[in-house]
Order: structure tokens, then sequence, then C-alpha cells
């Protein structure tokens, strides 16, 4: 007798729903703000609260294939808000809460958001998304009263918004990341893509349906959003902060038994100079996830001596994000190379000098669809049905890869992305700079920021003051520099262009730091 089992349906709405039917009393997240506990979430709860979601968006409007995009901090109502879009086959945008209000409204203009679900905090951004785009539909989340999003949950189901879920090979998510022409990417993430993605890390590091996973880091982020999706796959327990306090959490670890972290090199840092760190009950904690930037030999010592291992990682948000790891138990001798490739997916070095190094590349069911409406960048990111990552690395004779660094021009701040030619376009949009080049340095916390070279226009009195109050609010934070250089002339190579090598040379390090921005 032929068998009949069908593939089960791969929509990230299923993860949740079937845990829910498994077991809808076992706890899914606990989340904390400023340091407090303030929610505990059930699996059937956040069910629950999602299907009323879901309910509520189609009753409004929103359709199948239609863009619900999220500004808000880290919260349970992120995953509740994936969960109701993935079930009635939405789109699911998370945007990144640092970004200043005309980087928002370019994004969410550039997707076709039809529903924005906001922060109370994002109140002025969304006042500018609603007065210079086409979004007609908000919904405020504010737990201190008039709580939209709370009222929205509490919906009766509706079979209507849930008749049609996404299939395999459709987006589930839209993540945004920095274009390096200085236009974002809306890199889309099918159903199917996260699924393996998230398949391929559990079979690197293991992990039960009791782990418990502390995750601060911005969840709109392929790496933090990925550990989550690892934990619901496996019906584990997320304990979801607000934003990242190492002194609070050194304290969680021991009274909440925490088993795993995910983060990025500063964070773990900040960890370990906690003063009580050393003498802290860790023995719950059996790794720590990293992701980001390098991480150092130093680092990873002061972690191993406490018998806790070093899950690296390496990938980019068009691979979901995972392109290598390097697996809990992995050759001492390997420590700091970024891991291999996971079971299912490739990683080879194209065009590879003598010394081996070239560009790295990777393919596998976790790969991107493309770019969403950028068909020519969509293009130009493969080769021969290989993912090209724009990073340079060498693979050994048993494929543990090397990362040598970047060939895009990109600057990796404490995890963050930032591409040199939107922060040059900013600068570019003040009349008194005539010329201007971006280059990453070194930083002791963040591992790199921005430096800015300033040619400005002769006569005009420019200076590090005006430069800085021009870029506010139309950069991140982050993205703005930590150091400002003026110069009468930029150099030039041969071909006229800016030298950014000589720039390199000569301001490449903190040393002499102008701007205290970090």
């Amino acid at each position: 007798m032929k068998h009949s089992w069908v593939m089960p349906d791969p929509n990230l709405q299923h993860w949740l729903a079937k845990h829910a039917q498994r077991s809808p009393d076992a706890l899914s997240m606990v989340y904390w703000r400023r340091g407090e506990e303030t929610e505990r979430w059930t699996y059937g709860h956040m069910h629950r609260m999602a299907q009323g979601l879901a309910a509520w968006m189609f009753e409004a409007g929103v359709r199948p294939g239609d863009r619900v995009a999220l500004l808000d901090f880290n919260d349970v109502r992120f995953l509740v808000t994936m969960f109701a879009a993935a079930s009635m086959g939405a789109v699911f945008v998370p945007l990144n809460f640092r970004l200043s209000a005309p980087e928002v409204v370019a994004m969410v203009r550039d997707c076709g958001a039809a529903l924005l679900i906001h922060g109370a905090e994002f109140a002025p951004i969304q006042a500018e998304v609603a007065r210079q785009t086409n979004c007609g539909l908000f919904l405020r989340s504010d737990r201190n009263g008039g709580d939209e999003f709370a009222q929205a949950c509490a919906a009766a189901p509706d079979a209507r918004a849930s008749h049609r879920p996404a299939g395999w090979d459709e987006t589930a998510w839209l993540l945004y990341t920095s274009g390096s022409t200085g236009r974002p990417k809306g890199v889309m993430l099918s159903h199917g893509n996260i699924f393996w993605n998230t398949l391929n890390t559990i079979l690197i590091q293991g992990g039960l349906p009791t782990d418990k996973v502390l995750v601060s880091a911005p969840l709109f982020h392929a790496a933090p959003v990925s550990t989550v999706m690892e934990s619901f796959l496996r019906g584990a327990t997320i304990h979801l902060e607000k934003s990242f306090d190492p002194g609070s959490i050194i304290g969680r670890i021991a009274s909440e038994r925490i088993s795993i972290i995910a983060g990025v090199p500063a964070m773990y840092q900040f960890l370990a100079e906690q003063d009580d760190f050393h003498r802290a009950d860790l023995s719950s904690l059996r790794g720590i996830i990293v992701g980001g930037a390098p991480v150092s030999d130093a680092l990873i010592k002061r972690y191993h001596d406490r018998g806790i291992a070093v899950i690296q990682r390496y990938g980019l948000t068009e691979a979901a994000p995972l392109v290598t790891a390097l697996a809990p138990g992995a050759p001492a001798a390997k420590a700091m190379t970024a891991g291999q490739a996971p079971m299912f997916g490739d990683v080879r070095i194209a065009a590879a000098g003598i010394d081996g190094i070239g560009e790295i590349q990777m393919r596998g069911p976790n790969v991107m669809l493309g770019y969403w409406d950028q068909p020519a960048e969509s293009a130009a990111a493969f080769e021969d049905g290989w993912l090209r990552t724009g990073d340079l690395g060498r693979l050994d004779g048993d494929g543990f890869l090397t990362v040598a660094g970047r060939i895009k021009e990109m600057i990796v701040s404490g995890g963050e992305n930032i591409y040199a030619a939107e922060v040059e376009a900013r600068l570019a949009e003040n009349p008194d700079v005539l010329e201007s080049a971006v280059i990453g340095i070194t930083h002791p916390k963040w591992g790199e920021t921005v430096c800015a070279v300033i040619s400005p226009v002769p006569g005009c009195g420019l200076d590090e003051r005006r430069i800085m109050a021009h870029l506010q609010g139309r950069l991140a934070r982050y993205k703005q520099p930590t150091k400002i250089v003026i110069v009468d002339d930029l150099p030039k190579n041969g071909a006229g262009k800016i030298d950014k090598l000589t720039l390199k040379r000569r301001y490449g390090d903190d040393s002499d730091r102008r701007v205290e921005n970090a």
C-alpha cells in the first residue's frame, strides 16, 4: 500500500499553530523591559493573539501579498505580528527603529506597505509616513493606554483571514539592508528560506525544547530573529529583552537558568567586563551564539574559561542569514575560523588568487528570492546560481572558512552595517560640502565606526559642529561619524577618483577622534 504522507505546511504560522495544539500551556516567551519581567506568553496565548490580529487585518483590508510593516522596539508583539502576517499570506516588514524619519519613509514608500504597526514612541515618524506615503492604515501599540494593538488582537478569529496561507516559495519577510548605492534593498525571504535556515542552524548547534534562549539584539536583523525561529521550531522558550542591559543579564542567567544567548561580539565584551561575570552562577549557560563581526581570541578564551561554548556564525541577510558556522566541539585549531557550510548548503571561493583568497559565494535553499523591486541588483547578486557575498575569504582543506575582508565598502559597527555611499549622500546634501569620503576606522568598543573626510567650499567656515547638526534627523545615530577630518583637497588616484586607500592609511584609526558620538 502506497504511503500517503504529505510534507507539512512550511508556512511560518504552522510552527506556532502546531505547538499551540500540542502544548498550549508551554511557555513560548518571557518579555523583559528595563530589566524587569513584563509578560509571560504561552504558545496557546500567542497563537490566539496572532489569529485575532490576522482577523483584524483582513477586516481592515489587508490581503495576501500585502506588506505589513512594523516599527517598534523589541517586543513580544513583533512575533504576534509576524505570525499574523504569515497566517494570511501577507509579507512581514520589520523596520529598524534606530532610523530617522526620512529613512523610514523611504522604506515604507519602497515596499508599498498597506499597514504600519508602530510603538507609541514612534508617533512622530508615523505622522511623516502618513504625510509622505500612500500607506493609509495604521495601528498604534501603546502599553500605557489606548492600546489599539491589544484591541485588534482581541478580534474573533476569521477563517477568511487564513484561507490562503503563503506557500513554500512565497515571500514571508522583507528585510531591509543598506544598499551599496545608498538606496536600501529589501531582501525577500520565503517561508522555505526561513525553514531551511532554521533547520541548518539546529543541526549545527543542537538544542532541546527545554532550552531557554536569551535574545537582546534588535529583531529587525536577520540573525537575532533567526535565533527566535530556531526556538519556535523546537518549542523552546525565548527570553526577549527590549534592549541590551549587561548588568541585569548576568543575574538573569542564574535566576532563569538561561542556556543560550545570541548576540554580537560587542555585547559579549560588555558582559565579560561586568564585575560579577567571574563569580556569577553561569552553570546553566551552555553556549553563546556570536555573529555580526569577527570575535577575538581573547574574548573566546574568557568564555571558554567559564565552561561556555562559543558558537560562531558568519552570514548575511540574503542567506537568511547562515553561510557558515563553527559548531560546538570543533577542533581548537579552527577556533578563529568562521566554521563550515551547513548540511543543506554549499560555500565556494570564486576567482581565488595565489593566496587562496577570493570572493565567498554560497548556494542553498536558504538563499533569498531576490531584492524587492530591484531586478538589476537581484541579477548582480548571483553568479551561476551562487550568491555573491561581497566578502573575501579562504577555505582550508577541511572546508573551514576564514573571512579575510570585504569587497563592498561597508562598515560594520557593533553588528550594524553602514554603507559609505549612504553617509556620503547625506553629507552631499549640505551646500557647504564640496567633496566627502567616508571610511571605516577602528574603534575599541564597536569594532568600527564612521570617519568622514570632508573638503568644504572655500571660505564657508564649515566645522565639525555644523556637519553633525546637518546629519541630525537625516541619519541614524550609529551611522553618524565619530571622527570628522576637514581638508583642503581629497587625494585622487590616477583615474581621478578619491583615493580611499590613502585616506585609510592617514586616518584609519581612532587615536585622534574629533567627534564624540560613540
